[in-house]
C-alpha cells in the first residue's frame, strides 16, 4: 500500500496543478474529511483497546482474589485438621 501511495503522489501533484480552484477545493475537502475519518477510527480503536485492557485487568484481579480466597480456605482447613 505504501508503494502505491508513493507511486500515485506525482500524478496527484500534477492533477492538482492542472485542476480548477473549485475542483481543488473539493479535493482538499475530501482529504480533510478522510483525515478526520482516519482520526476518528484511530480514536475508536484506542478506546476499544483501552476498554479491553481494563476488562482484562478486572478479570485478572478477580482471578487472583479467588486464588487468594481459596488459599486462605486451604490454610484454615489445615489449621483445623492439625489442632
Amino acid at each position: 500500500m505504501r508503494k502505491t501511495i508513493f507511486t500515485l503522489l506525482p500524478a496527484l501533484a500534477l492533477g492538482l496543478a492542472a485542476c480548477s480552484e473549485s475542483a481543488e477545493n473539493n479535493l482538499s475537502n475530501s482529504f480533510d474529511r478522510t483525515g478526520d475519518s482516519l482520526s476518528n477510527a484511530a480514536n475508536d480503536l484506542g478506546n476499544s483497546l483501552d476498554a479491553a485492557a481494563d476488562d482484562a485487568g478486572d478479570r485478572f484481579d478477580n482471578v487472583t482474589s479467588d486464588i487468594g480466597n481459596r488459599a486462605e480456605h486451604v490454610g484454615n482447613a489445615i489449621d483445623e485438621a492439625t489442632r
